[in-house]
């Protein structure tokens, strides 16, 4: 069943039509100091997290989530996982613009430099006052235009919950048949 075990503060951002699910507290413990032990931490035992932030009902085909950690290297502000309905997957520029939206949104970045922590490496940036993002790494062009925060709250779900965060309506308890007879 796709259901997040825990209550968790969810950032929904929106760049150049891909939608960014940014779990910005309240994400799984993972072990480990590097950005790679927590990704194997986390695909040993929280996929049904990616399950639930990535999956339907709740998501249009082709969302990804970003799950915050702390920061792996001295001078980074966080660590960064990328998933996708299929699993964990590479950041992408529409990915990084969405994560840095959602940190300004809840207060957490000002404009200046940044660098975040991710399987993949450190990957820094400059954020400017309107929103827009310059990477450092020629190789990863700046998406034109700026994230668009959607949806900011905390998610709870319930065990009475119908929609059980992406689990067919009949697995929950005491849902309700939607139909005929």
């Amino acid at each position: 069943m796709n259901v997040l075990p825990t209550p968790a503060r969810l950032v929904d951002a929106h760049v150049r039509g891909v939608l960014t699910r940014i779990v910005v507290s309240g994400g799984p413990a993972l072990a480990g100091t590097s950005m790679t032990e927590r990704l194997a931490t986390f695909n040993a035992g929280h996929d049904a997290w990616r399950s639930a932030l990535t999956g339907a009902p709740r998501s249009a085909p082709g969302t990804q989530a970003a799950l915050l950690t702390e920061p792996e290297r001295p001078g980074s502000l966080v660590g960064v996982l990328f998933l996708a309905a299929t699993g964990p997957v590479a950041p992408t520029p529409d990915g990084l613009v969405a994560v840095l939206a959602a940190l300004a949104h809840v207060g957490r970045l000002r404009p200046g430099p940044v660098r975040l922590d991710t399987p993949e490496g450190t990957i820094a940036a400059s954020f400017a006052l309107d929103g827009s993002v310059r990477f450092d790494d020629p190789a990863l062009e700046a998406p034109e235009g700026r994230g668009h925060i959607l949806f900011d709250g905390t998610l709870v779900a319930e065990p009475d919950d119908p929609l059980a965060w992406g689990a067919p309506a009949a697995a929950s308890p005491g849902a309700a048949a939607v139909g005929g007879d």
